[in-house]
């Protein structure tokens, strides 16, 4: 049957009117997303009113980035109900996004307040405060020696502290034996920590660092490069102001390998639980 063109759009006046370009036209033709009424004896497509009305249907719903496949279905499955369905499933997936967006800006804010947190601490003043509990997640050391063996011990650690899609936001601490460290005496940490806030289930991998007096001290450089002189320096000021340890040492890096190439430049602070002596 002989088809006039009078009232038929051809593909560059129907995507112009969408502002869209040419080539998806094509792509939707190819697809048989939005087949042209017919095309002419000169190659060119053209497009009915009731497929400008689909198109109509199309763009928009690509604007609310629903994908191709599910507008075709919908398409081919058209009414009040589908359509509903197809609105609540977007939103549901946008509310997705937006919790994930959340969660990774929620990350970003607490990197940002550590990265200012860095910028203010005192090299090896020793100060004491009080501190609020805190819920450890650890991963037991003290059975391994081997270098690479605790390496994956913390790679396992990080796997089970922060997931899978979740950003690292913390850094990971280890655990020294409190008697060995104010003697002097080289050890190896007893575990690795993370503080992880409150979970609903508390196992044995966890550990409670209770509220209470607390000495802190920041310094630079490497732990084991320090560690002697710091304990000395702990040591004393316990001495002097007739304090009692009363937890194992707490060491946690602030700035580490994630900020500089130069051990030198580590800043890590040591936690010590303490009370006055009766």
């Amino acid at each position: 049957m002989f088809k006039t063109t009078q009232d038929f759009f051809t593909a560059g006046e129907l995507a112009t009117l969408f502002n869209i370009p040419k080539q998806t036209l094509l792509y939707y033709d190819r697809i048989g997303l939005l087949v042209p009424e017919f095309i002419a004896e000169n190659g060119y497509r053209h497009y009915s009113l009731t497929q400008y009305l689909i198109l109509e249907i199309v763009v928009n719903l690509r604007k609310l980035d629903i994908p191709i496949s599910e507008i075709k279905y919908y398409l081919d499955h058209k009414n009040s109900v589908s359509f509903k369905n197809l609105i609540d499933k977007r939103s549901r997936e946008c509310d997705e996004i937006i919790n994930k967006n959340l969660k990774i800006k929620h990350s970003l804010r607490f990197v940002n307040k550590l990265l200012s947190n860095i910028e203010d601490v005192h090299l090896n003043n020793i100060t004491l405060e009080i501190q609020d509990e805190k819920t450890l997640f650890i991963s037991d050391l003290s059975s391994i020696k081997i270098g690479k063996q605790r390496l994956e011990t913390m790679a396992k650690h990080n796997q089970k502290a922060f997931g899978k899609k979740h950003f690292k936001e913390k850094s990971v601490g280890w655990i020294v034996d409190q008697k060995k460290f104010l003697k002097g005496e080289a050890s190896n940490s007893l575990a690795f920590f993370t503080t992880v806030g409150h979970p609903e289930n508390i196992s044995k991998d966890h550990v409670i660092l209770p509220q209470g007096l607390y000495l802190s001290i920041y310094f630079k450089g490497t732990y084991h490069k320090n560690a002697l002189f710091i304990s000395e320096k702990i040591a004393s000021f316990l001495s002097r102001n007739q304090l009692q340890p009363l937890s194992n040492i707490y060491v946690l890096p602030l700035k580490n390998h994630w900020l500089t190439s130069d051990p030198e430049e580590y800043i890590n602070q040591i936690l010590l639980q303490v009370k006055y002596e009766e």
